[in-house]
Parts: C-alpha cells; sequence; structure tokens
C-alpha cells in the first residue's frame, strides 16, 4: 500500500476517533419560528458537540426512560405547552439521572401550568391575561449590554463583557436558588440574562436568555458561553482547538 493510502487512512482513523468523542446533544425544537440557518450555522460551529435536532411533537418522545442516556445534553430552543402525563414522569425521572440540561430564550415561555419545568428551568416567562402587573414583556431589536456576573464554576472562562442586538424580557419570575452567570443594566430587561442550578444531584441546567436571532447566533461571545455552557451542564470538560 502507498504512503498517500496510510496518510489518508490515520487522518481517517483520527477523524473518526475525535467525532465519537464528542458530545451528543438532542435539540428539541417546535412551538415558535426561528431563523433556522443562522441558528444552526451556529450549531454546526459549536467545537466538540454532535447534534440531533428532533422538533416537536417528536421531541417529547426523547422524555421517555426507553430514551434516557442517548444523550449527554438536551438543549432546548422550543416553545411548547402540550404534554401528556407519561412525559412529564418521563422527564423527572431525566432530571434525577443526570443528563445535561440547557434552555435557550423562548423555552422560558413553556409549560406555563407545570411547575416542575419552572424550577428545573429557574424562571418562567408568565403569560397571565388576568393581572397585568404579573404578565412577562418582550421587546424586539433592543442593543443590550451584556455584563459578566461571575466565574466561580468556570463556565465564563475567557467571556468577557459584550454588547447584543437581540429580544428582551422583562418582569421574568426568577427563582432566588439560581446562580447568575450574565446580567444587564436595561431598566426594561429582566436583570439576570443567564444563570445555572443543580436541580438534582447528578444534574445540572443552564438558562441563556438572549438568542432570538442572527445577531446573537453569531457573535463569538455568544457562541464560546453556549458551548462552555453545554460542556459545563454534561459536566465533561471541554476539548480545545489548538
Amino acid at each position: 500500500m502507498t504512503t498517500t493510502y496510510w496518510i489518508l487512512w490515520l487522518f481517517f482513523l483520527l477523524t473518526h476517533t475525535a467525532r465519537a468523542q464528542d458530545l451528543s446533544v438532542l435539540v428539541l425544537t417546535g412551538g415558535h419560528d426561528f431563523d433556522r440557518p443562522a441558528f444552526f450555522e451556529m450549531m454546526d460551529a459549536l467545537p466538540g458537540i454532535r447534534y440531533t435536532e428532533k422538533p416537536h411533537p417528536e421531541a417529547r418522545e426523547y422524555f421517555l426512560a426507553k430514551h434516557h442516556g442517548k444523550f449527554d445534553v438536551l438543549v432546548f430552543y422550543d416553545m411548547i405547552q402540550e404534554i401528556s402525563p407519561e412525559e412529564k414522569a418521563g422527564f423527572e425521572k431525566l432530571v434525577q439521572k443526570g443528563t445535561g440540561l440547557v434552555f435557550l430564550h423562548h423555552a422560558l415561555v413553556s409549560y406555563q401550568e407545570w411547575d416542575f419545568y419552572k424550577n428545573v428551568l429557574g424562571g418562567r416567562y408568565v403569560e397571565n391575561g388576568g393581572n397585568p402587573s404579573l404578565q412577562s414583556i418582550y421587546k424586539h431589536d433592543v442593543a443590550v449590554k451584556v455584563h459578566v456576573e461571575n466565574n466561580r464554576n468556570g463556565l465564563l472562562e475567557g467571556l468577557e463583557d459584550f454588547k447584543l442586538f437581540d429580544e428582551i424580557y422583562g418582569n421574568v419570575w426568577i427563582s432566588a436558588a439560581v446562580d447568575p452567570l450574565l446580567s444587564t443594566p436595561h431598566p426594561q430587561s429582566m436583570p439576570i440574562l443567564a444563570w445555572t442550578q443543580q436541580p438534582a444531584k447528578k444534574t445540572r441546567s443552564v438558562y441563556i436568555q438572549p438568542g432570538h436571532g442572527p445577531d446573537a447566533f453569531a457573535h463569538p461571545m455568544y457562541r464560546k458561553l453556549l458551548a462552555q455552557s453545554i460542556f459545563w451542564a454534561s459536566g465533561k470538560a471541554m476539548r480545545r482547538r489548538d
């Protein structure tokens, strides 16, 4: 066999081995429109991550026990209310087993009548037609200053304060138990923009409020935050690019 053959074989072997070591991530979508090309171009660029998209209602199938352990992390980029009792029970068991959970942007609005989900995520965008003082708000196309709050768990390594042009939420319920990652001084925005939690002994969760459109998806700090959040939630070390 020629030298070229062995070089190509070695390249294939190294590439295949590296991909096999990537995190396996399930991305749940549905219930809200989004810029698919921009979002998945971002996902494709995240280092060390191999993802599968599942839209609702098929996505909720992966809450059931027969699918537990198939993915290192679930990334919720959905906004949905429908869920069966069996799917609820499956998700509650999933949370106890150590699968990482990352919630993005409008996932904060999901499952308005399910407090277990609210507590695992750490917050809720409140839809309340009867009491305007309790109703959360949103505003598109806002320039937001993003401040790095703390780096106690290493998730924010290499991140610096940055600016985004994105959608904001305000008057949102946030649990007192969350550990803030990012904040903003914007008067109409929820003050904490991202946080972590450990809703069960083996399970880590992250919520990131920004993420409505292409400006966020293309921003290097946002991509870095998302990649490092996924790895932190998985409990595995992030492999660095040389």
